[in-house]
């Protein structure tokens, strides 16, 4: 166990000074969801939220991000670059909400129809929030500086490779190393577990167009039915993990929507779907995206149908540095005790745009338990469990004071 630079029970008890105040921060923003790229009243609280704290904000990279520095004690004064040297760490919560309908019947639930924070970005934000209030007041403490991202569109619109891409990792002070968390149901409330090298998965997207040839269905030997031929392409799809991958590799081939027709009587011109694909690794991206169009190729011209077949690369496979998901484990039991703990956590197919992150800076994506009965991510019941805030503040703020203190050694 690692000797830690401040002492856990001073850090527990000044977190859970402010706990109740953080948890309804967290509350507040559950009712303000905003979906990627339009976070601007999410954005804004933050600021207000904040605006009490030493934070130096930065202006914002791609619109309604809020991302600024908080320089320790210790720091010298600015060069000509703005720096003030020393080392620093980035810590990073993304914002956005999804556009589903929330139906969870907490009090705070959402207040904008038809999206919620079903995928747990309000406790995110509360958390890093609470880190810098708490951090803020321990300046004296550390030297160097931490960064706080608070990062839109982490869903879908890939936010954090836009950020990434501005150069938020390459202008000074340039980190040593970045993190960020994510509520992981299935898990004890608290506990918090990484996965060392390939943790997430990559997230690629297609759409398949099959067009037939419409006309009504009472006669369907007069047209070319593209329902049909669409389902039997969907069967198909799924002979390529089965038949043209090894059977160790891991990959995902999923068609998540499907649409043809307007009326029960009447075959349609054509039906169109999309879905999303997953890997580990390139070579097995390069197999699926290849027999993906040859399935759908020979299918429709076994049918006499013609097709249009669109492949879209998105998130890159997230790896967690192997030597900084072992300083985490150190982290997690010096501050936390060791049942927190929770050891060979597998991969996740999910997907995650903190990978862009970690392309550049080594660091850790963890995961922090939610409780084994939790309600799945993206689901309409999902609301983030506030008993895991305060674990949630305690590893984000000692990786910061951590990773500082060995850096600046």
């Amino acid at each position: 166990m690692m000797k830690a630079s401040v002492d856990p029970q001073e850090l527990k008890t000044k977190i859970r000074k402010i706990l109740p105040e953080i948890t309804e921060v967290r509350r507040g923003l559950h009712r303000i969801p905003e979906t990627k790229l339009e976070e601007r009243e999410t954005s804004e609280r933050i600021r207000q939220l904040i605006a009490d704290t030493g934070i130096e904000l930065l202006d914002p990279y791609i619109g309604t991000d809020v991302v600024g520095l908080l320089w320790g004690a210790k720091a010298g004064n600015p060069d000509k670059s703005g720096s003030r040297g020393g080392p620093n760490v980035t810590l990073r919560a993304d914002i956005d909400a999804l556009p589903i309908t929330e139906a969870s019947g907490k009090s705070w639930a959402s207040e904008h129809q038809g999206r919620a924070h079903s995928c747990g970005h309000d406790g995110h934000m509360a958390i890093l929030i609470g880190t810098l209030k708490l951090l803020d007041g321990l300046r004296e403490r550390f030297e160097g500086s931490i960064r706080f991202v608070f990062q839109p569109a982490e869903e879908e619109a890939g936010g954090g490779r836009m950020m990434v891409d501005r150069g938020l990792l390459d202008t000074d002070p340039r980190p040593a190393a970045v993190f960020a968390l994510h509520g992981w149901p299935g898990i004890p409330a608290g506990a918090i577990a990484a996965t060392p090298g390939a943790a997430m998965a990559a997230q690629d997207r297609f759409s398949i167009t099959v067009k037939g040839k419409g006309g009504h269905g009472a006669v369907p030997h007069k047209a070319i039915d593209p329902i049909v031929t669409a389902a039997q392409v969907v069967g198909g799809l799924q002979t390529i993990k089965s038949r043209s991958l090894e059977p160790i590799s891991a990959g995902v081939i999923s068609v998540c929507t499907i649409h043809g027709g307007t009326t029960s009587n009447v075959i349609p011109d054509e039906v169109v779907m999309e879905g999303t694909t997953r890997y580990f690794d390139k070579k097995v991206q390069e197999v699926i995206r290849s027999r993906m169009e040859e399935v759908v190729r020979g299918i429709c011209a076994s049918a006499g149908a013609d097709y249009a077949f669109h492949y879209n690369e998105g998130y890159i496979p997230l790896v967690n540095d192997p030597g900084k998901v072992e300083f985490l484990r150190t982290v997690v039991k010096s501050y936390l005790g060791e049942k927190a703990w929770i050891p060979d956590l597998p991969p996740s197919m999910g997907a995650e745009d903190f990978s862009f992150y970690l392309a550049k800076i080594p660091g850790v994506f963890l995961r922090l338990g939610l409780g084994e009965d939790s309600p799945s991510l993206h689901s309409a019941q999902f609301d983030f469990n506030d008993e895991a805030i305060e674990s949630g503040i305690t590893v984000m703020s000692a990786l910061a004071l951590e990773t500082l203190a060995q850096t600046a050694r």
